[in-house]
């Protein structure tokens, strides 16, 4: 015989999540049990590109530095547009300001002031990623890192991996319990992990000064990613 104590949270309707009630639930098998934890995967092609780009700008003087960042920058933003990402796709992620020294028999020399501006972009049709790349850098990107890879909505693979889950635990507590001279088993437990699926970035880095030919663009792979969901169970094997 065993007991089980399995915790369960309660919520009554209009109670906050701060307020949740947690309780235990006792079950008491008389049969042995088989524990399992079953991880398993779906892939799909991605279908959004997530990037950053942005621009570097040297001047004499900060207040030179920016100026020319922040023209060459609107520059960038207006092709990200004018490329079809949405504003709510563009964000800023950096801004800094500062001092370039070159060293000369270990003595610096001021050279500037260097401003740098960063976005990140997410862009949802891939097709058009190695194209928009180029166009970027022509318009005066002067950096590019990334991309990473997504799915915009991972829901239905999620669900069609907890589904593969199930079937396999199902199958695999089944044959143990035959094996042990049982016939079936009944589900006593059972606990998802948050498991995220793993999106595999792949990088690239192209220079503002690269020569693309007219009828050449940056060559994409964005392969597949693996969407994963993994279960814990208790099974009580049955006759």
């Amino acid at each position: 015989m065993r007991k089980l104590i399995v915790a369960a949270m309660l919520v009554t309707s209009g109670m906050m999540a701060s307020g949740a009630m947690a309780t235990e639930v006792h079950v008491t098998t008389v049969n042995p049990v088989i524990d399992l934890t079953i991880s398993e995967t779906v892939e799909t092609p991605p279908d959004i590109a997530t990037f950053s780009t942005g621009v570097q700008t040297l001047a004499p003087t900060a207040s030179a530095a920016i100026r020319a960042n922040n023209l060459q920058m609107a520059s960038v933003v207006a092709r990200l547009k004018a490329l079809g990402i949405a504003d709510r796709d563009i964000q800023t992620t950096q801004i800094n300001l500062n001092q370039q020294f070159d060293y000369r028999d270990g003595q610096p020399i001021f050279k500037g002031y260097q401003a740098s501006n960063m976005v990140n972009a997410k862009l949802r049709y891939l097709t058009k990623l190695g194209a928009f790349l180029d166009a970027l850098a022509g318009d005066g990107a002067t950096s590019f890192n990334g991309p990473t890879f997504g799915i915009d909505d991972d829901s239905r693979f999620r669900e069609a991996a907890r589904d593969k889950v199930w079937a396999s635990a199902m199958n695999r507590a089944r044959r143990l319990a035959r094996k042990a001279g049982y016939n079936d088993v009944r589900v006593l437990r059972v606990e998802e992990t948050d498991n995220q699926g793993r999106y595999a970035p792949m990088s690239i880095v192209v220079r503002a000064s690269m020569n693309v030919a007219a009828d050449k663009t940056t060559p994409i792979a964005p392969g597949e990613l693996s969407v994963a969901a993994s279960m814990s169970f208790t099974f009580e094997m049955v006759k």
